[in-house]
């Protein structure tokens, strides 16, 4: 049986060092296979040239052959329409293992590769089941077409390798390696990830641990040296020769053979059972690694067991208030102020005191809304939390921020106390041609808030530990305005699976959607405060219809201008009042949207909330 080969060959990692094969990926492409294509593809249409590979490293003296499936999974696939032929694929990528290793006569184990599923670009609509459904279709072609075992491969994000290796744990019995990409956490980040991970695989049951691929041998090497004072599980590692170069309109590896085996023998010495090699490498690398390794044993180690919980690292708390904890007892009032255009910040701080002294409970700060150059919304948060005393929520646009920058300053943030972030995508930098921007987007918003969950976990994008644990409350959008709001409650529900706390509406000016929003808040948990547009005049109404995801109705327009200039806002603060009676009577507070940021305008719906006595709404989830 498949599975009790995959485990002679965990119980032979405990007796002597294996050697594993090299690169398949880019062997294919240094050997002519056409680079647009997917690796994998080649199992189809040049299945000799598959052979070939996997002959050589056998003759190398490789004795782990990895099939040609890292991404044969269907989300992959379907991009070069080959979807449908994924159990082909994965079929015939076994039987060409197989048939290398009965040709050669060698005693040589086959290892099912599968990779991450990956970020996917517009993965809006791409829910947690789609990948774990990714993962299981994949994984089950693998065991159905007999492979010995599995190996993980690349995995930069620990929680992407839990959700992998426990599809596996349910759907086969076969042993299973499990590594870590070496990605550039630097010397320090190395053990403290290496740890998480280990805390983590050794609970889910796999075999053996491990790092393969990355930016250079010397990280894998660093990551090896971690895993063996952490843990008497075997250790793989297969090293890449770092960063491929542009040569002649390829991109090739430029390691040399001699070097890429010294550094392997080094990961030997640091306490790893299987090594062979990732990107670049070729049959000769292998060799030169087999003969240096030759009839070793496995160096004996005593593992240190650290068990790294990031949720046990100090917590960094803003010395603001959690206005959430007025729920159930007032309503709560949130008011938006948007940072300048300009340097000319002082009004805004002006207004946001006002608002203080009147009992406003927070100030929501936009970043760039409508892709408008504006003054930071971090700094003005600052200003308004020091000068006012209020909490603020910042906004934090997808649009403006790559992943680096993205943690960069949400752990600022942190430091200088903002206690509420709302995960928005951003709109698009088109909406503002003039400015000649480009929108970056590698987060949309149910990104942001899964990389706050995790900050609040005392980790980053990639698991790696930060030192400390934030405590951002977190917020999502949600704009009952939508045609079909099913669809919108869905990806609330999905934005709360990843860890969203409260929720704020587009302004609304029809009832019905407000009392919507009363039902949706039971449903999915968490509450919702109602976005309420302050009018100040009919011209600023029409304003509301031009706003993406606002319906102005046409009977408000029309109310608006049937009233005189000099009392439209009047009018439009009696409209607001209105639509404040329905929204407490089925949500636990609102969101005040003053035109131009000005904050005498809401300042009279302020009063009008603070002078009354209101039945309070509590939300399912903070009864």
């Amino acid at each position: 049986m498949p599975a009790e080969r995959g485990r002679k060959l965990i119980a032979l990692l405990r007796e002597k060092v294996v050697i594993g094969d090299g690169a398949m990926g880019t062997e294919l492409w240094r050997r002519g296979f056409p680079q647009g294509l997917p690796p994998e593809q080649a199992n189809l249409t040049a299945p000799d040239l598959v052979k070939a590979i996997h002959r050589d490293y056998i003759f190398a003296g490789a004795q782990v052959l990895t099939t040609n499936t890292f991404a044969a999974n269907p989300l992959r696939l379907e991009q070069f329409g080959l979807e449908k032929h994924l159990e082909e694929i994965v079929s015939k990528a076994v039987e060409i293992a197989r048939e290398a290793i009965f040709e050669t006569q060698a005693d040589a184990f086959v290892a099912g590769s599968v990779g991450p599923i990956g970020q996917l670009k517009d993965p809006l609509e791409l829910t947690e089941e789609d990948i774990e459904n990714s993962y299981r279709r994949l994984i089950v072609a693998l065991a159905n077409a007999d492979v010995d075992l599995l190996v993980f491969e690349t995995f930069v994000r620990i929680d992407d390798l839990r959700k992998a290796v426990q599809i596996a744990k349910q759907f086969t019995d076969l042993p299973i390696i499990a590594q870590i990409a070496a990605i550039d956490d630097g010397e320090r980040g190395v053990e403290g990830r290496a740890a998480l991970a280990v805390f983590e695989l050794e609970k889910l049951g796999v075999d053996a641990v491990g790092t393969n691929c990355g930016i250079s041998p010397v990280r894998n090497l660093s990551i090896v040296r971690s895993l063996a004072r952490l843990t008497e599980l075997p250790i793989t590692a297969s090293p890449n020769l770092g960063y491929a170069q542009y040569v002649d309109g390829r991109f090739v590896y430029l390691g040399e053979p001699e070097e890429f085996a010294r550094i392997g023998e080094e990961i030997w010495r640091a306490g790893a059972n299987l090594i062979g090699g990732c990107c670049g490498t070729t049959p000769e690398h292998i060799r030169r690694l087999a003969e240096r390794l030759k009839d070793k044993s496995p160096q004996q180690r005593l593992a240190r067991r650290i068990e790294i919980k990031p949720e046990e690292q100090p917590k960094i708390k803003s010395p603001m208030p959690n206005f959430l904890s007025k729920i159930g007892k007032e309503p709560i009032i949130i008011v938006e102020l948007d940072p300048p255009r300009g340097l000319d910040y002082e009004p805004i701080l002006e207004g946001a005191k006002i608002l203080a002294r009147a009992g406003v409970d927070a100030i929501s700060i936009g970043d760039n809304s409508l892709a408008s150059i504006r003054m930071s919304n971090l700094v003005m948060a600052y200003l308004i939390q020091r000068e006012a005393g209020l909490p603020t929520i910042c906004h934090f646009a997808g649009r403006d921020h790559n992943l680096i920058g993205a943690q960069s300053l949400l752990m600022g943030m942190a430091i200088l106390g903002v206690p509420a972030v709302l995960a928005v995508t951003g709109d698009p930098a088109r909406l503002a041609p003039e400015v000649g921007a480009s929108s970056v987007y590698d987060l949309n918003s149910f990104q942001i808030i899964e990389l706050l969950s995790k900050l609040n976990r005392g980790v980053n994008w990639v698991d790696n530990p930060i030192g400390k644990r934030t405590d951002f409350i977190i917020g999502a959008g949600f704009n009952p305005n939508v045609y079909n709001l099913a669809v919108e409650v869905k990806r609330l529900k999905r934005k709360v699976e990843k860890g969203a706390q409260f929720a704020l509406t587009q302004a609304v000016f029809e009832p019905e959607r407000i009392r919507a929003c009363g039902e949706v808040m039971s449903e999915v948990g968490i509450p919702i405060f109602v976005g309420i547009g302050i009018l100040i005049s009919a011209r600023n109404a029409a304003f509301w219809k031009t706003v993406p995801g606002v319906k102005m109705p046409d009977e408000i327009l029309k109310r608006m201008e049937s009233v005189p200039k000099e009392k439209q806002l009047a009018e439009g603060i009696s409209i607001a009042q209105e639509l404040i009676e329905v929204a407490l009577g089925h949500c636990p507070g609102i969101f005040l949207v003053p035109p131009f940021s000005r904050a005498e305008y809401a300042l009279p719906l302020v009063e009008f909330v603070r002078s009354k006595k209101w039945e309070t709404v509590a939300t399912p989830a903070l009864s």
